[in-house]
Order: C-alpha cells, then sequence, then structure tokens
C-alpha cells in the first residue's frame, strides 16, 4: 500500500534540535488522503523517545479547532510529549454507533494504525506511552480504539462519551487498557443515563450506554479493584452551578485503572474550556478544574504495561 505523503520537513534527518512547531501532516490512506497536525514541543530531538497524545475533535469540527479548544499544546511543550490532531472524513469519526452509513463506511481504525506507524518511523515516539483523548465524537472515538487498538494504547480519556450501545455486547478489549471518563449528569446531547444521542436540532446520532455501565465494563476488562476511591474535587467555583466526584478503581491487570470524574449537572462541554455554545444547547462549563491537566496527569500516571 503506498505510504503517507508527508511534508518535506519529515525528511530531514532527526539530528537537530526542533523548537515548539506545528507540522500539517497528509497520509495516503486507501485511496484517500487523510490529513493531521502533529504539535513538538519546544527542544524535540529525536534523542530521546517522548509520549504521544492523540486528540480527536467532535462531530462537526475540525483539528484545527481541537488544537485551539482542548489547550494542551502549552501542557505538551512543558511537559514534553507529542500531540497529535486528526482530522475527520467530513468532521466526523467511525466510533462504532454506525448511525450513519456515509460515516460507518469510513475506515478511520485504518487511518489511525496507518498513521501511528508513520509517526513512529519519522517520529522519537515511546510506543508504550500512546493515549487517546476526545470530547463527544472524538470521545467516543477513543473508546471506540481502546477496544480496536488495545494493544497499541496505553490509556484513553474520553470526554462526554461512553460506550456505544450497538456495541456493548461485544465491548472486551484483548488487553488492559486505563481509562479517565469525564461525564456531566446534565448533558442535553450525550445523556449520562444511557440512551439516544443528539437532541431535534442535531438529529438521531445512534444510541449510548450509560456511564456507568461504561464504568463497570471497564473494571472488569482491566480487573480493577470494585470498591471505588472517592474524593470530592474541590469546589473552587462557586458560580459555574457544577461540582465534580472522582471514583478511582485502582490495581488493575498489568497496572491499569480506572477513574471516572462525575460533574454534577455539568453539560457537554470540557471542564475549564470554553463556553463554545449557550448553556440552552450544551449546558454548563464545570470551572473546578482543567479537563487538559488533568487528562495528561492521568496519561502520565499511568504506568507502562507490564
Amino acid at each position: 500500500m503506498k505510504q503517507a505523503l508527508l511534508p518535506l520537513l519529515l525528511c530531514i534527518s532527526f539530528t537537530q534540535t526542533f523548537g515548539q512547531s506545528d507540522i500539517n501532516g497528509l497520509i495516503v490512506v486507501g485511496n484517500t488522503t487523510r490529513s493531521y497536525i502533529i504539535h513538538l514541543p519546544g527542544g524535540y530531538s529525536d534523542q530521546q523517545k517522548l509520549p504521544l497524545v492523540f486528540i480527536f475533535h467532535g462531530g462537526g469540527g475540525n483539528a484545527k479547532q481541537m488544537q485551539r479548544y482542548m489547550g494542551m499544546d502549552p501542557i505538551t511543550d512543558k511537559e514534553q510529549f507529542i500531540t497529535v490532531y486528526p482530522q475527520g472524513i467530513n468532521k466526523q469519526w467511525n466510533d462504532g454507533r454506525e448511525f450513519d452509513q456515509k460515516i460507518a463506511s469510513n475506515d478511520d481504525l485504518l487511518f489511525i494504525n496507518q498513521l501511528l506507524d508513520t509517526l513512529i518511523k519519522n517520529y522519537a515516539i515511546n510506543t508504550k506511552r500512546v493515549f487517546s483523548t476526545g470530547i463527544s465524537n472524538g470521545g467516543f472515538f477513543s473508546i471506540f480504539l481502546s477496544y480496536k487498538m488495545s494493544q497499541r494504547l496505553l490509556a484513553v480519556a474520553p470526554v462526554c462519551a461512553s460506550i456505544p450501545k450497538k456495541i456493548y455486547d461485544e465491548f472486551y478489549p484483548s488487553d488492559p487498557v486505563s481509562l479517565l471518563l469525564i461525564s456531566g449528569t446534565s448533558d442535553p446531547l450525550v445523556p449520562f443515563n444511557g440512551g439516544n444521542i443528539g437532541n431535534a436540532l442535531t438529529g438521531s446520532r445512534g444510541a449510548c450506554t450509560s456511564a456507568d455501565e461504561t464504568i463497570t465494563r471497564y473494571i472488569s476488562v482491566d480487573k480493577t479493584n470494585k470498591n471505588a476511591v472517592t474524593t470530592n474535587i474541590p469546589n473552587t467555583n462557586k458560580t459555574d452551578g457544577c461540582t465534580a466526584i472522582q471514583y478511582e478503581y485502582n490495581s488493575g491487570q498489568s497496572g491499569s485503572r480506572v477513574v471516572f470524574i462525575k460533574i454534577i449537572n455539568g453539560g457537554h462541554t470540557l471542564p475549564g474550556g470554553a463556553q463554545y455554545l449557550p448553556k440552552l444547547v450544551v449546558g454548563r462549563v464545570c470551572r473546578d478544574f482543567d479537563a487538559n491537566l488533568t487528562i495528561w496527569q492521568f496519561f502520565s500516571s499511568c504506568p507502562d504495561r507490564l
């Protein structure tokens, strides 16, 4: 199969050190040219292999918007890891819901597998520390990848997503994958207790399981403790109408663990992120913590798989 056509920069010998940089990449998957953005931290050198974090946009979004919205790159530059923002075909990911045949026909799994191979070939990446996160459609896709690419991903951190109802019965990843799930109890688009996704404005977007069902399945797969260590996240912002509770299930197989952050009254939003649409449409933003930093702290704390 024809390999990716990457920018000329990728052909430069990686004996030099790079400053902070964004590189727009292209890769040919089958007969389709796919795109992505890769952010290298300041001081990047091929002499040190770094963790890699995939960050997936939501439905209707794009890679550049997600890069700005997630706000992960300043953390990348400080903590020294690589971020990648792939672009979905027609701004969508085939995440296992299969509610639209046009989306279901896209082989996004092949795209990400091939993209990961290409990135490993051209950059200094620690293949034991590859992670995925995203919001909404990007969160569902991260969950889907933890199922289909469990041998290549150490952990995932979906926001505003759960296991799609359509694949729940078969959802048993072959390898343990640590999970950080962030969900709002008042999400108007992805129901916290499971059910139909979307609203009258977006139309039907398939169906999902509940946040609790998702956590239960990952606990089963990872073989973690069934009793949670519960922590109330400090309510540092009294005006956002939200509070947050963290449930942590430890001692899983190969060092895996499951963490669930429940945002009481939280909406279809990224904690600490922008109120990108009115509350009437997407609900409240929790201001008690920054999800991007929490996600990286979770990823960085995951031990290498044994």
